[in-house]
């Protein structure tokens, strides 16, 4: 009994101990929990700067000139004067083919005018021997036109028989295949033995490499935007005098300028595309013809352009917006007027200034009126600068 007394009061003494102690912790005051603190964004520092308009089209490379060489006398191959893929110089002797047959030709040729001399002799001996018999009326004056009309055809048959040795000397001329222009060949088409066909059969191709020419196909719409573009800027003044550059497979940059100099007459009404050409120098031989690159075709040049990258943009409702950080880190929602796409960044014509600070990533923290923590970011690459403008 006694032993049970004690376990109650030592239960009694427990339960105030902790009676007391929860008395005391409800007298301290209530600790309110930490704010979070403020989001970090990647934030870009506006800057104004020249800046050429461009927009890229694919383009094939091909040769300024390109010529297909066929005989035009049909024969054996029988000589091969140049190595495959070396320089050659107008007027060089590439191909002979085999000329006894054009030899023939041209002494039978011969023959026939030695014949025909021959009959003319013997028709002027005729009228010279019916003229005096004719003014004595020893002959009627029907035998002697008769004699002066064979004569006359006689006449006319060696001036034929004369111009066939000439057409036949001609072809044995053609027997010698030469280059046509100065360039490099390519490998030949007919070994030395094979049967060349004339005007059908081709031996080999030479092309001119220096310069070449881009040909592409653009669609109408891009082709009217771009003329007027480049009509305002020529009457501004802020043409570039030559707006194309060439971007190769690999993706650099040629590093000599072109121009446009050939617009087809007519749109393509199958593609609705519109072809031009441009002519890029190629002084190093680095260009060939069947290659591909980019035309990079520069339209215009702004000045205190202000360019911003495109994930900065943000679109709602047809409009476009942009998140700059003031004061404090404040933000605030901008609507913003956009220009041309220039790569990966946007051209702002209207609703920023150079010295601005704009929001490019962690956009979607940056609700307007809150505060950020702006990380400073590397400005983007600008575009290469055009060429110097210059007034038509």
């Amino acid at each position: 009994m006694f032993q049970s007394s004690g376990l109650a009061r030592r239960g009694r003494v427990c339960i105030c101990a902790a009676a007391m102690l929860l008395l005391a912790a409800c007298d301290k005051p209530a600790v309110a929990p930490a704010a979070p603190p403020p989001p970090e964004v990647g934030v870009l520092k506006v800057e104004s700067r020249t800046q050429p308009l461009t927009f890229e089209v694919i383009g094939e490379i091909r040769a300024f000139q390109e010529v297909e060489l066929r005989p035009r006398v049909s024969g054996v191959v029988e000589k091969q004067l140049f190595r495959p893929g070396q320089m050659v110089r107008q007027g060089a002797p590439l191909f002979v083919i085999d000329t006894r047959s054009l030899d023939s030709a041209i002494a039978e040729a011969q023959s026939r005018v030695l014949e025909a001399e021959a009959a003319l002799q013997r028709a002027r001996q005729d009228v010279e021997r019916y003229k005096p018999l004719l003014a004595d009326d020893a002959i009627p004056r029907q035998t002697y036109e008769q004699a002066v009309s064979a004569e006359q055809q006689a006449l006319s048959v060696v001036e034929s028989r004369r111009e066939a040795v000439n057409r036949a000397r001609i072809d044995r001329s053609f027997a010698e295949v030469k280059a046509p222009v100065t360039g490099q060949i390519g490998l030949q088409m007919v070994e030395v033995g094979g049967l060349a066909t004339a005007g059908q059969t081709v031996l080999a191709t030479v092309s001119t490499l220096d310069p070449m020419l881009v040909y592409v196909s653009i669609a109408e719409s891009d082709y009217i935007a771009y003329t007027r573009r480049l009509n305002a800027a020529n009457r501004s003044g802020r043409a570039p005098a030559q707006p194309v550059q060439l971007l190769l497979a690999d993706g650099s940059l040629y590093a000599q300028l072109g121009k446009f100099d050939f617009a087809d007459r007519a749109v393509n009404p199958a593609t609705g595309t519109l072809t031009l050409r441009a002519v890029v120098p190629n002084p190093d031989d680095l260009l060939r013809p069947g290659m591909t690159g980019r035309l990079r075709v520069t339209y215009d040049v702004v000045e205190n352009a202000i360019v911003i990258p495109q994930k900065a943009v943000t679109e709602l409702l047809g409009r476009a917006f942009v998140s700059v950080v003031g004061e404090g880190g404040k933000v605030e929602q901008r609507p913003v007027k956009t220009g041309d796409r220039i790569g990966d960044q946007w051209l702002v014509n209207e609703g920023l200034r150079a010295g601005e600070t704009v929001v490019v990533e962690g956009v979607q923290k940056a609700r307007p009126g809150s505060v950020v923590r702006p990380m400073p970011l590397s400005a983007p690459a600008a575009a290469a600068p055009a060429p110097s403008a210059q007034k038509p």
